[in-house]
């Protein structure tokens, strides 16, 4: 369902690509491979006189000094009618903080395919291009959440867990039905527009699961968040968005939706002495729900 994903060592592309110089008006130097498995990478081709990619400039700065901590940040001016005059007057004019190259020579361009002012390029840590698109739009703007959120858990180190951040204590064979929610923060917006259906399935859930964890407190409620993209920041706002009272955590060990096989989000099932008795993937119907849940017996 995700568009895209982390790999250990892994990228989609080409040497040259990576290790292509990258000179900053600043007499500094960079390139793709000198931020692999450090951070994300985000690269915006742009002109002075280019009216859309003006426009998109407090929204360049707002990336740069929201996501700078995670994602690698730079501009490159691709340098046809401009000059380093006209170039840091726009820095100046918009207050613009991150990295900036002019492309003179066009080998940029080249290499990264350049098609026409403003185009976005967002790389993923393993250097997967992930993005590339001419507006700085909602696509843009989640993948570059995803990405800054992936720094609360290291998803390719387990040793970066304690013990108890990695084991969620549920006794699950203690003679009582327990309602083990499975969802994630981000299939509510992120499949919006790729998986329409999937996005309001997880908005429906949410509610749904609210209302039922009140209506029926005989039964234990745990709701268990999936570890992809998501630390206790994006918790805590999933949190308030939905108001949610019942309990709710980030299954950081991925043991719990490993152990019951979730594939389909959002997922609940009811269990009792360690047995699945009712599993739910559909959640458009409430009152069937609730009959579903009102016939089971602590």
């Amino acid at each position: 369902m995700i568009i895209f994903t982390f790999q250990v060592n892994s990228t989609n592309l080409p040497e040259k690509l990576l290790n292509i110089p990258i000179n900053l008006i600043s007499g500094e130097s960079t390139s793709l491979s000198e931020h692999k498995g450090k951070k994300a990478v985000y690269i915006k081709f742009w002109a002075t006189w280019c009216q859309p990619c003006r426009k998109e400039m407090p929204h360049f700065e707002h990336i740069k000094n929201e996501y700078g901590d995670y994602v690698e940040v730079i501009g490159i001016n691709i340098g046809i009618n401009d000059d380093l005059k006209s170039v840091e007057a726009t820095i100046k004019e918009f207050g613009l903080t991150m990295p900036m190259a002019i492309d003179k020579n066009g080998d940029l361009a080249q290499e990264f395919r350049f098609i026409g002012t403003p185009y976005h390029l967002l790389f993923d840590r393993d250097l997967n291009l992930i993005h590339r698109g001419h507006k700085a739009n909602e696509s843009l703007d989640n993948k570059l959440a995803l990405i800054s959120q992936s720094k609360a858990v290291n998803l390719l180190d387990a040793n970066s867990l304690s013990e108890n951040e990695t084991n969620l204590k549920i006794d699950l064979n203690d003679g009582k039905i327990h309602a083990l929610f499975f969802t994630a923060t981000w299939c509510d917006w992120y499949l919006k527009e790729s998986r329409p259906q999937n996005s309001k399935n997880c908005i429906s859930a949410q509610k749904n699961v609210n209302s039922l964890s009140e209506a029926y407190p005989n039964i234990m409620w745990h709701g268990l968040v999936s570890r992809l993209w998501t630390g206790s920041k994006g918790l805590k706002e999933y949190k308030k968005k939905y108001s949610i009272s019942h309990s709710v955590d980030i299954d950081k060990s991925n043991h719990l939706f490993h152990q019951y096989s979730i594939k389909d989000l959002p997922t609940l099932l009811l269990i009792k002495n360690n047995k699945i008795i009712i599993k739910i993937t559909d959640f458009s119907d409430s009152k069937e729900l609730e009959k579903l849940i009102g016939e089971q017996k602590a």
